[in-house]
């Protein structure tokens, strides 16, 4: 009997903790932020994990929004990836699709195909913020439906001490033929070589090669985007200076190296400039700053830089009622507070320090004290004004994958002339552009 009653009561209290670890659990489930708010949330997905160095920066800046967003919902962080065919499923299917952050070719194609919400009349005022250039990436047929929140573009890097041991002034690098000047002053009077090339069969090799392509005036599509462009005497030129002329003061193992060679030829002081984004400033204070690094323009010496602005777009599948406030927070996303919070950058525990992932797209940023602290970046927010456009249209993607790397690398290895790849891009493009018209 006395057993019995034990067990009765063990039997109470065992449902007790049952019930109070639901309660908190359903309690939890209600509460749809990370912040512990009661609001309902809409979601912002990002192109990194949330937990990676980079969601955690753009997290604190997330937070900044709910700390004085007095609305009806709570934006909740969202880890991606650039994925197009989870992004597409997801803007699709997804009857509560998240805010979107997007590659600008991306919002070229599900902005052409109705899946994005036109913004044009909700950002007519922000438009003067930005780079004409950098804002077009955004539209399609006059309608704007990505704004640009964060990027990289490229600039002329170089070693400061190397520069210095062979008595060269950066300030007089001004056209192509004063570069190439600086380049042979390096070989002559230092061990390194003068310029990490890009030559391999890779991604890399395609924006690299596109500064030169869109400096000579020339481009890779008509404005139609159904029509290769490439195959004339301005690209040939470009083609020419590049495998000709620049390779002569690569790194000799250029033909075979892609981006993150550079970068490491470049850190181990093996040439004196490279090509390269805010990541190849990091990369130097990453490892301890052996040298001095500086940045030169590409538009003073009559190249393109090559931008990759990440846009902020709404889906169309997102319920009306969101997206209103949808609207508000990507108005904060790109308002002065929230873009100086970008060149803080991200937290390295190893190094205790923060470096600058990306950098921020408004103009006017360019004469704010938050500069004072990495003036070297500024001439990257420069680039969107001046912009070399890897993937004009996204069946390019597809060209530069099947064809327009793996032929450049051919070309860079001799393999064959610049005519023949001219011809070869031209009408194997045309086909993938075409293709299912």
């Amino acid at each position: 009997m006395k057993t019995d009653i034990i067990k009765i009561y063990f039997n109470k209290w065992i449902s007790c903790i049952l019930m109070t670890i639901l309660l908190i659990s359903m309690t939890g489930c209600s509460s749809q932020g990370k912040t512990g708010s009661t609001k309902p949330s809409i979601g912002f997905r990002i192109t990194w994990m949330d937990k990676s160095d980079e969601g955690v920066a753009i997290q604190k800046i997330v937070d900044m929004y709910n700390a004085q967003n007095s609305g009806q919902y709570e934006v909740v962080l969202q880890g991606g990836d650039e994925d197009f065919k989870n992004i597409e499923k997801s803007i699709v299917k997804d009857k509560d699709a998240p805010i979107l952050v997007l590659p600008y070719e991306y919002v070229k194609d599900f902005g052409g195909n109705a899946k994005l919400v036109d913004l044009t009349s909700s950002f007519s005022q922000e438009q003067s913020l930005f780079y004409p250039e950098l804002w077009r990436l955004g539209t399609v047929d006059e309608k704007t439906y990505g704004i640009p929140w964060i990027g990289d573009s490229i600039c002329l890097v170089y070693n400061k001490d190397l520069l210095f041991s062979a008595g060269i002034g950066p300030d007089g690098i001004t056209s192509l033929e004063a570069f190439e000047r600086a380049l042979k002053r390096v070989e002559v009077a230092t061990n390194a070589k003068g310029l990490g090339l890009v030559g391999a069969n890779h991604r890399d090799v395609s924006w690299m090669v596109n500064q030169f392509i869109y400096g000579f005036d020339s481009s890779l599509v008509d404005s139609t985007g159904k029509k290769v462009t490439i195959n004339n005497d301005q690209s040939r030129a470009a083609l020419d200076y590049y495998v000709n002329h620049l390779s002569l003061y690569a790194q000799p193992t250029w033909k075979e190296d892609s981006g993150a060679e550079v970068m490491e030829a470049f850190r181990n002081q093996e040439v004196a400039f490279e090509f390269q984004g805010p990541r190849g400033l990091a990369d130097i204070e990453k490892n301890g700053s052996p040298f001095e690094v500086g940045t030169i323009s590409l538009e003073t010496m009559g190249l393109k830089s090559d931008v990759e602005p990440l846009m902020i777009s709404i889906p169309q599948n997102m319920p009306v009622e969101k997206q209103a406030e949808a609207t508000e927070f990507i108005k904060f996303m790109i308002s002065v507070e929230a873009q100086k919070k970008i060149v803080d950058g991200e937290y390295s525990t190893e190094n205790d320090a923060y470096y600058p992932f990306k950098v921020p797209t408004r103009m006017d940023l360019a004469n704010d004290v938050v500069f004072e602290k990495h003036p070297e970046y500024l001439l990257f927010m420069e680039g969107f004004g001046n912009p070399s456009v890897d993937v004009p249209v996204l069946k390019w993607q597809k060209v530069k994958d099947e064809v327009y790397a793996p032929e450049l690398h051919k070309l860079m290895n001799g393999e064959i002339s610049i005519d023949e790849f001219l011809i070869i891009v031209e009408e194997k493009g045309n086909n993938i552009l075409n293709e299912g018209n």
